[in-house]
């Protein structure tokens, strides 16, 4: 093994560290999401960096298994940043909470088909997941993160610096994550810098969001609007919702 392949996981692990010190100064429950993505995914690098050392050839089942988890609680992170932007009960979270559903039921069936029709099962049989349907899946979330982002700056909902570096790292990541595992699919002999840069990748995103959540900063909160522009951003999305459902009924049937 080369030293870069033990030095990125090292330094990932002492980040993660760090970060989830600086979680617990800030008082977990202020970001109970974000904190169980972060003890996870510690407790899952800390235990891959072990079986570098004492069962190599357990490191690949090991990581491709645990990979699953860490898929799916990313959008435990995003709900995060959805629920931290808007305020709690409100009509922007409810029209953010609606539309994450509505995206999520046209991405994950279609990031399913296309999964399973263009993953070699021959080549990653080994692997529980193909990198295909992670390329994909990469994608949706960073679409899901950007929808979010879009109606907080389409609202003039206020960013606090911690909910900046959450999105900014997280949403750098989805999309270089996606691309790597593209350029896997494309060129074969791409694997070695993959290996490389896939660590790269999330260290970098760990450094943003410890840099980020080194102070407590939430956002501002939402301006203060009364209760005629706020019936009609709900009858807007209330439109736009029935709208929605009636176009996948339509292409269920």
């Amino acid at each position: 093994m080369h030293l870069p392949f033990y030095m990125l996981p090292g330094l990932g692990i002492s980040l993660e560290g760090v970060l989830l010190w600086r979680l617990t100064k800030l008082r977990l429950r202020r970001y109970p999401y974000l904190s169980g993505f972060v003890l996870y995914d510690f407790f899952r690098c800390f235990i891959l960096f072990a079986i570098t050392y004492l069962r190599w050839k357990w490191y690949t089942t090991t990581y491709w298994s645990t990979e699953v988890i860490s898929l799916f609680l990313r959008f435990l992170v995003i709900w995060e940043v959805a629920r931290s932007l808007f305020s709690r009960n409100s009509v922007l979270q409810r029209v953010a909470w609606k539309m994450l559903i509505a995206i999520e039921m046209v991405l994950l069936p279609v990031i399913l088909v296309l999964g399973w029709s263009q993953a070699s099962l021959v080549h990653y049989l080994y692997k529980i997941v193909s990198p295909i349907f992670e390329q994909y899946l990469s994608l949706g979330q960073a679409l899901l993160l950007l929808t979010l982002a879009a109606i907080a700056r389409y609202y003039g909902v206020p960013f606090g610096s911690n909910l900046r570096g959450l999105i900014f790292g997280l949403g750098t990541y989805l999309s270089l994550c996606a691309i790597n595992f593209a350029s896997l699919q494309v060129f074969r002999g791409f694997f070695p810098y993959w290996q490389l840069l896939s660590p790269m990748t999330f260290v970098a995103m760990i450094a943003v969001w410890l840099w980020a959540f080194w102070e407590y900063a939430p956002s501002p909160g939402l301006a203060s609007m009364d209760e005629t522009q706020g019936a009609q951003w709900k009858a807007e999305w209330n439109d736009l919702w029935i709208t929605t459902m009636k176009a996948l009924r339509r292409g269920l049937s």
